[in-house]
């Protein structure tokens, strides 16, 4: 079990939906070096944020970071190597980074070559900064009729083995997509084995509510017991650790896939502490964007981002006076 707070995040330069991620996408695009520094002062200081993920490398066919692999960048106007900065942040901080790896169409075993490469890239690049952590795989797997689908396991395994052999000692997270209501284990047997060959090492799986502010059946907040204390005895049996991935964010309009406006407080507070006995750690997509301030971050998300930023500090504040 865990305290009922967030304490790691998903970070974005550019997030891959467009749609989505407008009202971030259009700060984060002109950020300098400063304005990293700045943001990740405030999740650290203001928030408690422990962890950052790098969302991805690459946005469509883009990469955030001056690389020798992908050959075209994004145009960050102020700022020639935004992963750069992020991570020299986290760095003075002491926030440890997962760096997001993944997504080819590429077939198993020709992803893992390159997926090596960009590794092996990373390393060299930003290897020694003190908040290099560990990786993100961010290919998110699926739930079917309660198992995990062969093809995501092997893709996983592969990407895994790769890491492994590169930083053995790093961890190794991925996040499954949207379980929410759906979510059940058909065999603890099956998922203990999955799991062993997956070899993640860390596993924060999406509760869904957010996703589910899009749906004509949303998924309750209280669905978060059930769904990480049927997974709870199946991560203990095979060693790998269980997060919870708190979906802070509500479609607008509650239209599927449109920008991502912040959750109101009360569905947020319900789903972390629906969580909190069952997992190891709470982190959240995201709190950049849907719970800074926008005082100490202007325009970073929708003007609501403030007002769901001042109740969650209320609550972090009764939780940790010296907060």
């Amino acid at each position: 079990m865990t305290d009922p707070i967030i304490t790691g995040s998903w970070i974005d330069v550019v997030h891959l939906n467009a749609r989505e991620g407008v009202y971030w996408n259009r700060m984060t695009l002109a950020y300098s070096d400063e304005d990293w520094a700045v943001l990740l002062r405030h999740l650290r200081r203001d928030l408690g944020i422990e962890i950052l993920i790098l969302q991805n490398l690459v946005s469509h066919g883009l990469a955030i970071y001056p690389s020798r692999i992908y050959t075209q960048q994004w145009q960050t106007r102020n700022c020639a190597d935004p992963l750069g900065a992020i991570m020299r942040a986290a760095s003075t901080e002491g926030i440890a980074m997962y760096i997001g790896v993944g997504a080819s169409p590429s077939g198993i075993a020709e992803e893992a070559r390159e997926l090596k490469a960009v590794s092996e890239e990373i390393l060299a690049r930003y290897g020694d900064e003190a908040s290099f952590t560990g990786w993100y795989m961010t290919t998110e797997m699926y739930f079917e009729q309660g198992l995990l689908m062969p093809d995501q396991i092997a893709r996983g395994a592969a990407l895994s083995e790769v890491w492994q052999a590169l930083t053995p000692d790093l961890p190794r997270l991925g996040s499954p997509f949207f379980l929410g209501g759906n979510c059940y284990v058909a065999s603890e047997e099956r998922l203990v084995e999955e799991l062993k060959r997956l070899g993640l090492t860390v596993i924060a799986y999406q509760d869904g509510v957010g996703c589910g502010s899009g749906r004509a059946t949303p998924v309750p907040p209280e669905n978060n017991r059930r769904l990480y204390a049927a997974l709870r005895a199946a991560h203990d049996r095979a060693g790998v650790t269980l997060w919870a991935n708190t979906e802070a964010f509500v479609f607008e309009n509650a239209i599927w896939a449109q920008p991502l406006l912040p959750a109101p407080f009360e569905r947020l507070r319900r789903q972390i502490e629906e969580a909190a006995p069952h997992v190891d750690r709470i982190v959240s997509y995201t709190v950049p964007g849907l719970l800074t301030s926008q005082t100490i971050c202007p325009d970073l998300g929708a003007p609501a981002t403030e007002s769901l930023y001042q109740e969650y500090r209320r609550y972090l504040q009764k939780l940790r006076p010296s907060a």
